[in-house]
């Protein structure tokens, strides 16, 4: 066997003016882990991000606010390497172990675990808090971490907070209280202290937390579904609604059936070719949590499958470490081989796993995202042709597709409707054609007429000079397909080809239904480029909808009785809102609970309290 050569590969960005400019406007909004290297290539910083494009591009903004430290940062960086995870939470747990592992000079305020924070679970008390922790750990308590920097435990906390709602109070404040605190005002704790929650029922919420902590979040989100069924059967609702939220809250954390249920160490192992270039990539998994991810590149040309079994082989063979776990995406020639192979050389046994349970899917796709990220977007192009030859081809119609438009309506209990639009074509995202439709008073809260109403303002509106799009993707069922069919045959616009996609159990997409015009519905192979594709643009059209709902939502909330109140702009609104959640929880807020507002101050925080009363 021929043998192949692979070496590690990393996004490496020249810091031309042109080529910043290029990267910049390209890097994904992704949460992720990014790292900073000088010109030996030694990485000299790592961070983390919520939005990455936000993030890194904020560290090339002309400033006087930088630090002198800043500053020689921004001036050794020669090149930038970025990591894509599923969530914030995993970006944190993500950046405080490689700062661990590579332990960069801007980071040296990590030299070991005794300077790292934790979050504390204090499980010798009869109703536990959750806090951050810094020092010798007690043995009596649980510890989770480390984190790499306070706010990380912070906002951890802050999720912990809103799912499970665990005391964070001081034992003194939690023995006084003769009535319930903001924090439970604001739905952050179930008052404990007041035994508004019993000691059973409470522990079973702290024993939830630490298998968020653990990183079993498949475990507990099965739970929170078998108890919200149990609920609903027994005809209790409102018992049935806490599991509902719970479930909705974990999404925001963590998507469903992306690494969750990984208690064990593996690898995901993916190829992709663009343009002639082959990469191999590899997304390592620990705890249920991303731990890393590395590419590889090889100028041989050779079949994917002898690739993939080469890159196990050579690469596995002699590494010194081995996960007991290998996810590839298709079959590989004498694995049963390789694996006896691995196994003896690593001392443990090895899998290497080809038929993909549910879990395992998800890791996967993060694997071949971080892949694909390497590539610089120019290739975009050239993987958008294919999928929507492969989509044709699954939904059988006769017209090629070369413009797709997605539509999602996004409202609050019926409020601040809207409607968001994407757009994708044969260069991939057409970001700057994306449009959101605000809803009329009128149909908001009702979907289809919602729906039916975007549709008409998008052929009809004479400023939107858009491109006729050759099919349209909308979020919803038959009933939806054949309203906007119907206004779309009024228009005299029959040529565009319409689908409507209505969820399947527990939002996964194989259990999905796509509806055609034909009334007849199929579900699009499981695994499939078109499979990937759809499953792109909906979580694109939903991502793209649901932040300008929450971007509309916030805007009117914060146009308030907060505008008329003196010394307090827009970043203390923001603020104010983050943390009690509405203008009428601020409203009721005691003079202590303002003071405590991080960033605030005594004396805005008094003043603010004295205008309001």
């Amino acid at each position: 066997m021929e043998e192949q050569a692979f070496i590690e590969s990393s996004l490496v960005v020249p810091l031309s003016k042109d080529k910043l400019k290029d990267f910049l406007r390209d890097l994904p909004k992704n949460p992720g882990v990014y790292k900073f290297l000088d010109e030996s290539k030694k990485i000299i910083y790592i961070g983390k991000a919520k939005n990455l494009k936000n993030r890194i591009s904020s560290y090339f903004v002309n400033s006087s606010d930088k630090t002198k430290k800043l500053k020689k940062l921004v001036y050794l960086l020669k090149s930038l390497e970025i990591t894509i995870t599923n969530s914030e939470l995993e970006a944190l747990l993500l950046e405080q172990y490689l700062i661990k592992e590579k332990k960069p000079k801007f980071n040296v305020q990590f030299k070991d675990d005794k300077g790292f924070p934790w979050i504390k679970i204090e499980s010798s008390k009869d109703f536990p808090s959750a806090k951050s922790f810094l020092g010798k750990k007690d043995s009596k308590d649980k510890f989770y971490g480390p984190f790499p920097s306070s706010y990380a435990v912070q906002e951890s906390l802050r999720s912990l907070q809103k799912i499970f709602k665990l005391r964070n109070c001081s034992d003194s404040f939690f023995k006084n209280r003769t009535r319930p605190c903001i924090q439970y005002e604001i739905g952050r704790c179930s008052a404990p202290c007041l035994g508004y929650i019993s000691k059973k029922e409470y522990m079973k919420e702290v024993d939830s937390a630490s298998l968020l902590l653990l990183g079993k979040s498949e475990e507990l989100t099965s739970s929170f579904y078998s108890l919200m069924d149990k609920y609903s059967k027994a005809k209790s609702f409102e018992k049935a609604a806490i599991y509902r939220d719970k479930i909705s809250s974990l999404r925001d954390i963590q998507r469903l059936q992306s690494v969750t249920g990984h208690s064990q160490e593996r690898d995901a192992v993916s190829i992709c070719t663009i343009n002639g270039e082959t990469k191999v990539g590899i997304t390592h998994v620990n705890g249920g949590w991303v731990t890393g991810h590395e590419n590889f590149i090889t100028q041989n040309n050779i079949v994917e499958g002898s690739l993939l079994r080469n890159f196990i082989e050579t690469h596995y063979l002699s590494e010194v470490y081995c996960p007991k776990n290998i996810i590839v995406g298709e079959a590989i020639q004498n694995k049963e081989m390789i694996e006896l192979a691995l196994s003896e050389h690593h001392n443990k046994k090895v899998r290497v796993i080809s038929k993909l349970a549910t879990k395992d899917q998800g890791l996967m796709k993060i694997c071949e995202d971080n892949t694909r990220l390497s590539f610089h977007k120019a290739a975009s192009k050239h993987r958008a042709i294919p999928a929507l030859d492969s989509l044709q081809e699954e939904l059988c119609l006769d017209k090629k597709i070369d413009l797709i438009e997605s539509y999602d309506i996004s409202h609050h209990s019926g409020s601040a409707a809207v409607a968001g639009c994407v757009v994708y074509s044969k260069n991939g995202k057409e970001k700057n054609r994306y449009r959101l439709f605000n809803i009329s008073n009128e149909n908001s809260g009702n979907d289809i007429a919602s729906m039916v109403e975007v549709v008409k303002r998008r052929f009809t509106d004479s400023n939107l000079d858009m491109e006729i799009p050759s099919l349209i993707i909308i979020d919803g069922g038959k009933v939806h397909l054949s309203h906007v069919t119907q206004e779309l045959k009024r228009l005299d616009l029959k040529e565009i080809s319409v689908i409507s996609i209505s969820k399947g159990a527990r939002r996964k997409l194989e259990m999905d239904s796509i509806h055609k015009q034909d009334d007849s519905s199929i579900k699009v192979s499981k695994g499939s480029l078109a499979h990937k594709f759809i499953q792109e643009i909906r979580d694109e059209t939903h991502r793209f909808s649901i932040t300008m709902q929450k971007k509309k939502q916030n805007k009117l909330s914060t146009t308030s009785a907060l505008d008329a109140l003196e010394g307090v702009g827009p970043k203390r609104k923001k603020l104010l809102i983050r943390y009690f959640g509405s203008v009428e929880q601020i409203k009721r807020a005691s003079a202590s609970d303002l003071i405590n507002v991080p960033g605030l101050g005594k004396k805005t925080a008094t003043s603010i309290y004295n205008q309001l009363k």
